[in-house]
């Protein structure tokens, strides 16, 4: 169906020669920043920064993307084109995105498994209670994109960032009881934050853009997007599985893989599989103790993320309060293809 109303509903273009890729940049950037996150990520099994698998890759991945930066800034069509923070607008904008996503993304992949290890549901289930945050951003979102070209990013962003801060601080205070009326709302309030928030920033990234940049604007905002995402999934299971590690051993338990059981991960897997406290009785306070400590460590991981939430409200102080005019016509010329279409 979009297919379709894309083809009737946007103009069409003509197919002009292209920039060249930009292969040795992308060389660069994409296994510097794979080395990089994949240290991060071993850190919570090796416990240590000494560790060869941390420091190694981590060190590898940033000699690499120092290298990229470094490089491109000298390729006529670099694989990211950083020279377009001298945009004033571009930059405040992205720094907003970028940290606003290590906190939204990286806390977005806990909820459901909030869901799944400490109350024990089914997949579907799990996603169920996640379709209001789905619901919220549905809402807000044809409305953000409307109000982006009428009303400056500065005066509405704020405003959406406090509905998430809001929704996030009810995770910060989660247990294994916690009422799924009081979650589903907040993760309700915190969609119609994220519609309200996404948009308008990306229009005001590339809104004072002329039409030859935008396509490269777009590809930096995007990739700088997925970065985020990346970075906040790494971080906060870095910090979610730290905490979990600091449960009370079992004396004298191990599991298949031979490392020490705790009190914590055997309440998430008898949770999630109750047929196994029948094969294997357990001390019904251990369970107990275990799901208070996991949940409590989903708990401190959303506290990090409602952090960085509030943290996003520096970058947004900046955004333009006041209406700015377009540039993307700004060198256009007779016969030139139409400028492109930004869509909200």
């Amino acid at each position: 169906v979009a297919l379709v109303y894309a083809a009737l509903a946007l103009p069409k273009d003509n197919p002009e020669p292209s920039e060249s890729f930009d292969f040795v940049g992308m060389l660069m950037l994409s296994p510097g920043l794979a080395l990089f996150l994949y240290g991060v990520s071993s850190l919570p099994d090796a416990g240590t920064f000494a560790d060869p698998w941390v420091w190694a890759p981590m060190l590898v991945g940033g000699v690499l993307v120092v290298a990229f930066v470094r490089y491109s800034f000298r390729p006529r069509h670099p694989l990211l084109d950083l020279r377009l923070f001298a945009n004033r607008n571009l930059t405040v904008a992205t720094v907003t995105m970028f940290v606003f996503i290590i906190a939204f993304m990286g806390a977005g992949l806990l909820f459901p498994s909030y869901f799944l290890q400490i109350r024990g549901e089914s997949t579907l289930t799990a996603g169920l209670l996640m379709a209001p945050q789905g619901l919220g951003a549905m809402v807000t979102m044809p409305v953000a994109g409307m109000l982006a070209d009428r009303v400056p990013v500065g005066r509405t962003v704020p405003f959406a960032l406090v509905l998430i801060a809001l929704g996030f601080f009810t995770f910060t205070q989660i247990d294994p009881q916690t009422s799924y009326v009081l979650l589903c709302g907040s993760l309700f309030v915190m969609g119609l934050g994220m519609g309200g928030t996404m948009m308008p920033i990306m229009t005001s990234a590339l809104k004072t853009l002329k039409a030859h940049e935008v396509a490269r604007g777009s590809t930096l905002v995007n990739i700088l997007q997925q970065i985020g995402g990346s970075v906040g999934a790494a971080t906060m299971s870095v910090i979610l599985t730290s905490e979990m590690n600091g449960s009370r051993q079992i004396p004298g338990a191990v599991g298949p893989d031979g490392e020490p059981l705790t009190e914590a991960k055997v309440a998430i897997v008898v949770q999630q599989q109750p047929e196994l406290a029948e094969r294997f009785p357990v001390d019904p306070s251990l369970l107990s103790r275990g799901l208070d400590f996991a949940a409590s460590s989903f708990a401190t991981t959303f506290w990090v993320a409602f952090a960085l939430v509030l943290l996003t409200f520096i970058p947004a102080a900046f955004l333009p309060r006041r209406r700015e005019p377009s540039h993307l016509l700004d060198d256009e010329q007779p016969g030139q293809a139409k400028a492109p279409v930004i869509i909200h």
